[in-house]
């Protein structure tokens, strides 16, 4: 791998990009990891549930806080 790398990716970029991630100099232009966009999600199905909340649905609201915890890990 080191001549594969040299002038090229590190080895951590290469493994966060197998990982699906971005590289080093990618987050530093702003990209966003996929956790971000789980825990993004997860906050989306909390203010979801909270609307159920406020309506009287607690079966829905229950299912959003569940699913809120799956993405959010």
């Amino acid at each position: 791998m080191g001549q594969a790398t040299q002038g090229g990716a590190s080895f951590q970029d290469v493994q966060s990009q197998i990982r699906g991630g971005p590289t080093a100099a990618q987050q530093a232009e702003g990209a966003r990891r996929p956790a971000s966009e789980n825990m993004a999600a997860a906050q989306a199905a909390l203010n979801e549930a909270r609307g159920f909340d406020q309506s009287g649905k607690e079966s829905e609201c229950i299912d959003a806080i569940q699913r809120a915890k799956r993405l959010g890990g």
